[in-house]
């Protein structure tokens, strides 16, 4: 699934160290992930920024660290770590390190928007190491700061952002299970994907993770560790692929271990797959509904919820939650007319992968009923505390020919998922 015409996607992988981007649009057959220095493929931009002693600009990527080398400039490190404990940094002056985190991306921005600006961004997809509430409104705020809207925003970790890579390659590469090992220097993270084995699209996807501990600096020893790493992970799996990501694969030391890894699979070897990902990830929930696969995981909508409409005398299902999204970018609101005689709400529950959906009613208690026999109620879906989704319903009346109520319903609509879980 590419991009349609006037389609523009940006993903960012985004970590303490390392900041990685990429754009995706119509005309492109996969996503281009930038560099700061053009014609090479130096796509891990520091997390930093730069002050020029003299002209008091701002440098990132490899000219910002080349003026901090040569003294020439005002060096700060490891900004987002510090901008998330809303720390002070002084350099010249004291500096907010939110506020730096701000110039930092709008400087990373530039490499991929287009020409257009951000309003012409269809969705900017920020992957992080970890989903939680708290990381998802700092996300959102630092979004809003760089000029996005709401809608634009989406949020998601690295195992989405490796689900989105892998199913939008050949289907043959994950017609089984997928392997990938990161190592970024702290050890050897694995991550593997499942897609399950229903006859109903969308088939569920789910990613499992595990820490297999750090390899030695000594290359031969390291070869031989990694081996038993990946034996280990591969014993007992019908593996179609793997992926290598990381620096911590580099300087050719692999030898052993890449002949086991490469046994009867396909095996890839690179750094920006995450930020790639972010991009396919974007497009993917775009057109979720055409969509073969859906990423299940802790931080995601279980279910879709639908409640049955009329419009134009056509008969059709309007989404309250969809499968898949992320539970705390939920938000929608729209209005509701209930005929004669309903005092209650239908909603039609639906898994993925599931043919059948289950009804469930709301009762809509002491629901003040106009002259005519219909009435009229505002709807909110909102995320509350701790990722739970809530569903509030006001009565909004008439107008100055029947003024509401103004009595509420809430109900409380998808409960948070399971926890995380591991590989296995």
């Amino acid at each position: 699934m590419r991009p349609k015409r006037e389609e523009w996607y940006i993903g960012i992988e985004t970590g303490r160290k390392w900041t990685q981007i990429s754009c995706y649009h119509a005309g492109q057959t996969e996503p281009e992930t930038k560099s700061t220095i053009v014609g090479t493929e130096v796509y891990q931009i520091p997390t930093a920024l730069c002050k020029h002693k003299q002209t008091g600009q701002w440098y990132f990527g490899e000219e910002g660290r080349r003026l901090a080398e040569t003294g020439e400039g005002y060096y700060a490190a490891d900004l987002l770590y510090r901008a998330w404990n809303n720390e002070t940094i002084a350099l010249d002056q004291e500096y907010q390190t939110q506020d730096l985190l701000v110039i930092f991306f709008r400087k990373v921005l530039r490499l991929a928007l287009p020409a257009q600006g951000s309003e012409a961004v269809t969705k900017c997809i920020f992957s992080v190491e970890k989903v939680t509430e708290e990381i998802v409104v700092f996300f959102r705020a630092l979004a809003l700061k760089l000029g996005f809207m709401e809608e634009q925003i989406q949020i998601q970790d690295h195992r989405e952002s490796f689900y989105a890579y892998v199913v939008s390659q050949d289907s043959s590469l994950w017609k089984q299970q997928v392997l990938l090992f990161e190592e970024e220097g702290d050890g050897v993270l694995c991550r593997l994907l499942s897609c399950g084995r229903t006859a109903v699209s969308p088939k569920p996807v789910e990613v499992g993770e595990i820490f297999l501990g750090k390899l030695p600096q000594e290359m031969e020893e390291r070869d031989h560790k990694f081996a038993e790493m990946a034996g280990e992970a591969l014993a007992g799996r019908i593996v179609s692929a793997v992926y290598l990501i990381g620096s911590g694969f580099e300087g050719g030391w692999m030898k052993e271990s890449l002949k086991l890894v490469c046994r009867s699979r396909r095996a890839f070897q690179g750094k920006n797959l995450y930020t790639r990902g972010a991009c396919y990830a974007g497009v993917l929930q775009r057109y979720q509904d055409k969509a073969e696969t859906i990423y299940v995981s802790e931080y995601k909508v279980k279910e879709s919820i639908f409640i049955k409409a009329v419009k134009s005398n056509q008969t059709y299902f309007y989404p309250l939650l969809i499968a898949g999204e992320n539970r705390y970018q939920v938000s929608r609101e729209f209005r509701l007319i209930l005929e004669e005689g309903d005092d209650f709400l239908e909603l039609y529950v639906q898994k993925p992968g599931e043919r059948d959906a289950r009804v469930e009613s709301l009762e809509l208690t002491g629901l003040p009923v106009s002259a005519h026999g219909r009435s009229r109620l505002s709807v909110l879906v909102f995320t509350g505390e701790e990722g739970r989704i809530f569903l509030k319903l006001r009565d909004l009346g008439w107008g100055m020919i029947k003024p509401g109520s103004g009595q509420e319903w809430e109900y409380e609509i998808d409960k948070e998922s399971e926890p995380e879980k591991n590989l296995r």
